[in-house]
């Protein structure tokens, strides 16, 4: 589901437009010093997840592969279910029924193969149900050394990404509405100088019916059009924007600006319980650019939802 983000500027004024909510899992890696087990607890996940949807996340930064801020990954070697033959495929399988993994490298997925790509971002490991019924159980291969991904960085070194954790299943999952927040229209004189913000409209992510049964559920705001590096909370411009060098920020409900890319707990739920919850937020404009014209701005974030 989601909530979108807009906003609109005439000749002297700017309005604006909200952001974009869909339902996902993250997971959060482990440091490790060598070889690295993804994920590696005990996970929660809906029963009945449609093939394709990401249920978990893990990330494998490139000072863990490589021990550098960057590496070149000349090889990666895949094995469905932890072992056995090596398969150029995408995604593999696990030896839980339902559960599929797949391997990312600066946002693109890789079987067997020869990237040749220099790791400049967080590898990222995903689980995503695949259409067959999550019957639960543990991730860990079937075979004696169960790794699913074999990494070659150069000389005889491999890096072993190991996947272990117990998957419990649970019926049901979070609903998180779609919602479009509108910004009052503001003077532009206002926005005087960059970093400069006015307009502030209040909101809420609501997540609701949350089934008993997780351990933590967590949400994670993700701005469509990516994040603008060394602007925290700021969303890209979406389509049909017409004004230039302002943006609309998303913040907490105290003023600062909202964190984006991180899974963050949704407070208050318990898996004994569950229930339904209400995340306060607002939305600001600010100014981004030297040269500022009005005219209308539009943003977009999506939020996902993710299950531990």
């Amino acid at each position: 589901m989601k909530t979108t983000v807009r906003k609109m500027i005439s000749p002297l004024f700017i309005a604006r437009q909200l952001c974009v909510i869909s339902l996902m899992a993250l997971a959060v890696s482990p440091s490790a010093n060598a070889d690295v087990t993804a994920f590696g607890q005990e996970l929660s996940i809906p029963k009945n997840t449609a093939s394709g949807t990401i249920v978990a996340r893990h990330y494998i930064t490139p000072q863990e592969v490589c021990g550098a801020s960057s590496c070149k990954v000349s090889q990666v070697l895949a094995y469905p279910d932890g072992g056995g033959s090596p398969s150029n495929s995408t995604v593999l399988t696990t030896n839980v029924s339902g559960i599929s993994t797949r391997l990312l490298i600066n946002g693109r997925a890789y079987g067997t193969s020869y990237p040749g790509e220099t790791v400049t971002r967080p590898i990222e490991v995903q689980l995503l149900g695949d259409g067959r019924e999550n019957k639960g159980g543990s991730l860990a291969g079937v075979h004696a050394s169960p790794y699913y991904y074999q990494l070659s960085t150069g000389g005889s070194y491999s890096f072993l990404i190991y996947l272990k954790g117990t998957i419990t299943p649970i019926n049901g999952t979070c609903s998180v509405p779609s919602q479009t927040v509108k910004l009052p229209k503001t003077l532009i004189q206002r926005l005087e100088r960059i970093g400069s913000t006015a307009g502030a409209q209040s909101f809420q992510i609501q997540v609701n019916n949350c089934p008993k049964g997780y351990n933590r559920i967590g949400y994670t705001l993700d701005p469509v059009g990516g994040v603008i590096e060394n602007s925290p909370g700021v969303l890209p411009l979406a389509g049909g924007s017409t004004a230039s060098g302002i943006k609309i920020r998303v913040e907490n409900a105290q003023g600062t600006p909202a964190t984006m890319g991180s899974s963050i707990t949704v407070d208050g739920y318990s898996k004994a319980a569950g229930g339904s919850f209400v995340i306060p937020m607002q939305a600001s404009y600010i100014r981004t650019d030297t040269v500022a014209t009005p005219g209308t701005v539009n943003g977009a974030m999506t939020v996902f939802v993710d299950y531990r």
